[in-house]
C-alpha cells in the first residue's frame, strides 16, 4: 500500500519531469566541468567553479514545482502524515541529485568537484524548500536564484570563516565552515517544509455572474 501510495505521490508531482531535467542537468555539468577541468590556462579543475555553482542551483530551481500538489488544501485533508512524506520527498531529491552530479566532478574532487556539488546541492535544495514554506512552490526559486547571483558575483573567492559561511556556494570543499552553513539551511529549509509544506496563497472571493 505504501509503495501505491508513493508512486502516485510521485505521480502527482511531476517526478518524471525532475528527473528527466536533473538527468539533463547532471549531464551538462559532467561535459562542461570535464571541459574546464582539461584546460590549464583556466586553473584546471579550479575552473569549475561556476559549474559547481550553477549545476545544483538548476537541479534545486526543478525541484521547487514538485513541492507542492495541484490543489494544496485537498492533499492537506487526505488521511496522511504529511510531515513526513515531505520530510522524505526533499531527502530523496537531495541523495538523488547530490549523487548524480556527484558522479560528474570524480576528477579532482575536492578542488570544486564531487565534494562542492554534494555540499552546494544540500544548500540549494534546503534553500528552495524553506522558500517554498514562506512563498509558495511558484516563487520557492527565487531566493536561491537571487542569492546565488549575489554569492557568485560578490564573495571573494578566499576569505575566512565568516566569509565561508554566507558565501558558502563558492568556497572549496576544505572549508569547513561552508558545510556547516549549507547543512544548517537544509535543517532550517527542511523543518520549515515540513511542518506547513508549501505556502497556499489567498484566493479571491468567487462573484455571482449576473447577466
Amino acid at each position: 500500500m505504501t509503495g501505491r501510495l508513493l508512486r502516485l505521490h510521485l505521480r502527482a508531482r511531476g517526478a518524471s519531469a525532475f528527473v528527466a531535467g536533473a538527468s539533463a542537468i547532471a549531464l551538462l555539468a559532467w561535459a562542461g566541468g570535464t571541459w574546464l577541468a582539461a584546460q590549464p590556462h583556466l586553473g584546471g579543475p579550479a575552473a569549475r567553479l561556476p559549474v559547481v555553482v550553477l549545476a545544483p542551483l538548476l537541479a534545486a530551481v526543478l525541484l521547487g514545482p514538485t513541492l507542492a500538489g495541484a490543489d494544496e488544501e485537498l492533499e492537506r485533508g487526505t488521511p496522511l502524515r504529511w510531515p513526513a512524506w515531505r520530510v522524505g520527498h526533499v531527502l530523496l531529491a537531495v541523495l538523488a541529485v547530490a549523487t548524480a552530479l556527484a558522479l560528474t566532478g570524480l576528477r579532482a574532487p575536492e578542488t570544486f568537484g564531487a565534494q562542492a556539488l554534494a555540499r552546494n546541492t544540500l544548500g540549494w535544495i534546503g534553500l528552495v524548500a524553506g522558500a517554498t514554506a514562506l512563498l509558495g512552490a511558484r516563487l520557492a526559486w527565487l531566493p536561491a536564484f537571487g542569492y546565488g547571483c549575489v554569492v557568485y558575483l560578490a564573495a571573494p573567492r578566499d576569505a575566512g570563516v565568516f566569509v565561508a559561511l554566507w558565501a558558502w556556494p563558492v568556497q572549496p570543499a576544505t572549508a569547513a565552515a561552508s558545510w556547516l552553513a549549507a547543512g544548517g539551511v537544509l535543517a532550517l529549509g527542511l523543518a520549515g517544509y515540513a511542518y506547513r509544506g508549501s505556502a497556499v496563497g489567498h484566493r479571491l472571493p468567487s462573484r455571482p455572474v449576473t447577466i
